[in-house]
């Protein structure tokens, strides 16, 4: 398993647009990529992370080469929430799960 980490500075005050953003786009994105597991969105007071899992790194490969994928960052970026710089990081998964229920 691949675990794929998206993080970028965001607008403090507009963090529910971004989490709108979050649910309403990214998740139904990352739902319908053949090889993609799952994924998270966490945040703190400066720092947004898009958090997904995958099958393998060909998977990975697939949809960072995305014209979606690249249409939709260009929507959020477009749309004024992010600052400062953006950076992705790619690690294999060496263990780990799910445990229980998630609250969001």
């Amino acid at each position: 398993m691949i675990v794929r980490v998206w993080t970028t500075g965001y607008t403090l005050a507009r963090l529910d647009d971004l989490i709108v953003f979050a649910r309403s786009r990214l998740e139904p994105f990352f739902r319908n990529q053949n090889g993609c597991l799952g994924c998270f969105f966490t945040y703190d007071t400066d720092e947004w992370r898009t958090i997904s899992l995958w099958r393998d790194r060909a998977a990975v490969d697939a949809v960072k080469d995305s014209s979606d994928y690249h249409a939709m960052l260009a929507d959020l970026v477009g749309s004024g929430i992010l600052q400062g710089s953006q950076s992705t990081r790619v690690f294999k998964a060496a263990g780990g799960g799910i445990f229980g229920p998630l609250d969001f």
